[in-house]
């Protein structure tokens, strides 16, 4: 009770202002995942194009503050951001409805990406936005048919699923299709523009790199095996959830701020996303990291699986290999080792296509979608 006490007198606390959109997180600002670079990143984007948002978060440690975790993220605008306590997972999700209730009234949008939020904001009647990440939690933790009923009664307004994957599987579920907005993640464009252009002639004996959380649903085996195979110098960095084989080519360092992703690209020539079809978001997922990557103009190896392909075209921008195949992983770097031609024009497509993936473009897509811009 002590914890709802003091979430309701910082509520009491904050300006009278109005905000357009009021948009609903569960990231705590002092962990530096990727749901929370995607949704300060969003914010910050519709903060620049005009809508005036807040975003309401957990409480976060006193070790960070949100304009140091912007400027971490490349963000030199720190949204308007308030801590909490009933976004706290220790609390029931219909608690932050009830009490904001007349707040969230008073915006012109709800903005929410999690289905529990969602759910909790449905239960208490307030119509918002939803931003699907992924469909098989939901399937199994039995929400996805409330959502779906939610949705055609329009308490929630418009579906936002990040690829069209996701949009195809809601719509099978008995979506309305004519309020399903698709958005796939962003790049900050500006960090990546500095970046010299791919030398394909160092492909013949390749720095390769991949970011992020490591582990077997995330290609820990063909992460392994290109390095045991000789296919060139193998750095992994990011989290690591299994104990890693050591091999002389293969190189692991922890997560870094990301604002330092772009200088790790810029060492490396060949990026592989391994994605597994066992991992929980492979049937929704849109990667920053991919689009990081794109924009970095390095050649791209990637899996084969339907959110992917959406993305990237074997041939034209990267090369998709079939997720569970190492051999067939040793093969496509033996291509790019053998062709520079090849990998140069990979690169070169992947950069120039990027540019649609902005923040901006993302976060004037969803105003759009959900009416706060024409």
């Amino acid at each position: 009770m002590l914890a709802l006490a003091v979430s309701l007198k910082f509520q009491r606390m904050q300006k009278v202002d109005n905000p357009e959109l009021i948009y609903l997180g569960r990231s705590r600002l002092h962990r530096n995942r990727a749901n929370l670079i995607q949704t300060l990143h969003t914010v910050a984007a519709l903060a620049d194009i005009g809508v005036k948002t807040r975003l309401y978060l957990p409480p976060w440690h006193k070790t960070v503050t949100p304009q140091q975790r912007c400027e971490e993220m490349g963000i030199s605008n720190t949204p308007d951001i308030r801590g909490v306590q009933l976004l706290h997972r220790r609390w029931p999700t219909s608690l932050f409805p009830r009490f904001y209730k007349r707040q969230l009234r008073k915006a012109r949008a709800v903005f929410v990406r999690s289905p529990e939020l969602s759910l909790g904001l449905g239960a208490q009647g307030i119509s918002h936005h939803f931003e699907v990440h992924t469909l098989q939690p939901m399937h199994q933790k039995g929400m996805l048919d409330t959502i779906i009923d939610y949705h055609r009664r329009r308490l929630i307004g418009c579906l936002i699923p990040i690829s069209q994957s996701a949009a195809a599987a809601l719509v099978a579920a008995g979506a309305d299709e004519t309020r399903i907005h698709v958005s796939p993640s962003g790049v900050d464009l500006r960090r990546f523009e500095e970046l010299p252009d791919l030398e394909p002639e160092r492909l013949a004996r390749p720095r390769i790199i991949y970011l992020g959380r490591i582990s077997r649903d995330r290609g820990l085996q063909i992460l392994t095996h290109l390095a045991a195979s000789g296919s060139g110098e193998v750095r992994l960095v990011g989290d690591c959830e299994d104990r890693l084989t050591e091999l002389p080519n293969l190189h692991h360092q922890p997560a870094v701020p990301h604002r330092e992703v772009a200088s790790l690209y810029a060492e490396s020539e060949l990026v592989v996303l391994p994605y597994q079809q066992s991992l929980s978001t492979a049937d929704a997922m849109s990667p920053m990291k991919l689009f990081e990557a794109m924009a970095a103009g390095r050649v791209i190896v990637a899996s084969d699986i339907p959110p992917i392909r959406e993305i990237l075209e074997h041939g034209r921008n990267a090369l998709l290999a079939p997720p569970e195949d190492p051999a067939a992983w040793e093969a496509a770097i033996k291509t790019l080792m053998h062709n520079h031609r090849l990998a140069g024009k990979l690169a070169q497509q992947a950069r120039q296509d990027a540019a649609a993936y902005s923040w901006t473009n993302r976060a004037a897509g969803i105003a759009r979608a959900i009416g706060l811009r024409n």
